[in-house]
């Protein structure tokens, strides 16, 4: 009887340890992990995501050659637009804006339009050829908008132009491996 008792026992503190683990251990590693950030959409872009930028003389000089800024005649207050981008003084706005191209308005074109506060005027930065989206607008400082534009999911280009001179910066390939 005495056996029994003692692999009773035996049973019955493995029961109650294997619990303690199982109820005990949960809770002390609960504690010592932190909530995991909920990922933005820039996180989880660079995480998907693996763009290679390859800077490009022969684009740069070709864009250099087509690519203007002009004052818009256009109200753009009533245009579908994206939120903008502020550069860091505030005097200047970008965002990316949408307009129909043809009379039925059904076939939509994007157009970078920046905003000048001290003048109160709209401009247009043209002179791309293909009418894609455009996409990542970021003020590298308070003259200089860098943006990109896809040509497929894959293959696209990110461009960076001074708003004071007009002129294209810096030019180059994007690939999204």
């Amino acid at each position: 009887m005495r056996k029994n008792n003692t692999v009773n026992n035996f049973r019955l503190i493995l029961l109650a340890f294997i619990v303690g683990v199982f109820v005990f251990g949960n809770v002390a590693e609960a504690q010592t992990k932190r909530p995991k950030k909920k990922p933005t959409k820039q996180m989880t872009k660079q995480m998907n995501d693996k763009i290679e930028y390859a800077p490009d003389a022969d684009l740069f000089k070709e864009m250099q050659a087509q690519v203007t800024i002009v004052e818009s005649k256009k109200d753009w207050k009533q245009f579908n637009r994206q939120s903008p981008t502020i550069n860091k003084s505030g005097s200047r706005s970008a965002y990316i804006a949408q307009f129909g191209i043809e009379e039925d308005k059904e076939a939509m074109i994007d157009v970078i339009v920046v905003y000048e506060k001290s003048s109160d005027k709209f401009y247009e930065i043209r002179g791309f050829d293909f009418p894609r989206p455009f996409d990542e607008l970021k003020w590298t400082s308070d003259d200089v908008l860098e943006f990109e534009q896809w040509v497929n999911p894959h293959n696209g280009g990110r461009y960076a132009i001074n708003l004071r001179t007009g002129k294209i910066v810096a030019a180059g390939y994007l690939r999204n491996n």
